[in-house]
């Protein structure tokens, strides 16, 4: 029996923010039913014994992050956001790790996780600015929550794509958004991940 824990990435909760429901244009009535509507979702994905990295962006008030993190599955790592207290604060909210950034190997390669997409890296930006070829949101304020681009394969949020945006994709290049928003506000398993890496490695061959 393998030892290795189901593990799956999501960003970008925005709990008891309010204007996201418009800014996303989010499938739900309210707030209320956007929360339990995330928690039903995320424990259908990820089980007692599962893993989920949570990249940034889980919401406004404390209590409230605190109310829906303790009712999700699993081991909950936190990598932190431009919206996101403290460290300490956050792990009052339940996250069992709380960090500024991450690397992990998949399929051997190395990817590295942050809030923000790849620093100094061109990322079509899908909701804040307006330039043309704009890097992302945010971009030159917001350096602790990126890393460097050395080539490899980068999980992110911050940018919240969505299919219905003119400029919008989820994955571009060697970057993926793995927000709610992108990703129909279900966490992205570690299986679509690896099918990425084994087909962009296909396809550039």
């Amino acid at each position: 029996m393998s030892n290795i824990k189901p593990t799956f990435f999501t960003s970008d909760f925005h709990i008891s923010h309010e204007n996201v429901l418009k800014f996303d244009q989010r499938p739900f009535r309210d707030l209320k039913h956007m929360h339990e509507s995330l928690i039903t979702r995320y424990n259908a994905s990820v089980t007692e014994n599962g893993v989920c990295y949570f990249l940034g962006d889980m919401g406004a008030k404390t209590e409230d992050i605190h109310k829906v993190i303790t009712r999700l599955n699993g081991i909950k790592i936190l990598v932190l956001g431009n919206h996101d207290k403290g460290m300490n604060t956050m792990y009052k909210c339940g996250f069992d790790v709380v960090m500024h950034g991450a690397t992990i190997y998949i399929q051997g390669e190395k990817v590295t996780l942050s809030h923000c997409p790849l620093a100094d890296t061109w990322r079509e930006d899908t909701s804040h600015t307006k330039i043309p070829n704009a890097f992302w949101h945010g971009h030159e304020k917001n350096t602790m929550f990126t890393v460097k681009n050395d080539g490899q394969f980068h999980l992110h949020g911050h940018i919240h794509s969505r299919a219905d945006k003119p400029n919008s994709v989820k994955i571009l290049d060697k970057q993926y958004d793995v927000g709610v928003a992108a990703n129909n506000y279900r966490p992205v398993s570690i299986s679509e991940i690896e099918s990425w890496i084994s087909l962009y490695k296909r396809d550039t061959k």
